[in-house]
């Protein structure tokens, strides 16, 4: 009988049986005590720990004190528990997801606009499209997309201003360069 625990060492050892392995790779718990690879990053668990691994696992995110563990739970969307407080997410800096269609395709159009000279083709879809994804976003707020909406079309009437810019300098250039036709 050992005398810090107060169990045998058969007992230890029938409890150690029933402990799942941990991944000496990603540090996630295996699901099953009797496991051999990593459901996680599918690393054998027998092996030994190589250096590799920490940048194998960091793909998955699961290296201890990394803020998640291998049950899937995220200690990182919630602040620790003080007394007297509620658990609350903790803000991030990154922006909610856009699920408005037509708002990520105003994006697009917005995006391809930027081609000078064949741009000018996709000003007016981001400018209309832009609309109806702004419209879209006040019927169904969830989505999301209001911001990225207005700034396809602010944007787009901007690149429209650059586009006719170009344009008019393209169309000007032959007249330019005569010097009899009384260009500059």
């Amino acid at each position: 009988m050992s005398s810090e625990t107060g169990k045998t060492p058969e007992a230890q050892q029938e409890q150690q049986k029933d402990v799942a392995p941990v991944c000496p790779a990603c540090g996630a718990e295996a699901r099953r005590p009797d496991a051999h690879f990593c459901s996680t990053c599918g690393r054998s668990l027998e092996e030994h720990y190589r250096p590799a691994d920490a940048l194998r696992a960091s793909y998955h995110l699961h290296r201890p004190g990394s803020g998640r563990t291998g049950s899937g739970s995220d200690n990182r969307t919630t602040r620790p528990d003080t007394p007297g407080s509620k658990k609350r997410p903790m803000s991030t800096m990154l922006p909610d997801v856009n699920r408005n269609g037509a708002s990520t395709t105003a994006l697009a159009f917005t995006t391809y606009a930027l081609v000078p000279f064949l741009g000018i083709l996709f000003v007016p879809g981001a400018v209309f499209i832009g609309v109806a994804g702004l419209f879209y976003s006040y019927r169904a707020p969830h989505k999301g997309g209001r911001r990225a909406s207005l700034a396809s079309v602010f944007f787009g009437f901007v690149i429209l201003g650059v586009q006719l810019l170009l344009w008019w300098i393209i169309i000007n250039v032959p007249e330019w360069s005569n010097p009899g036709t009384g260009g500059f």
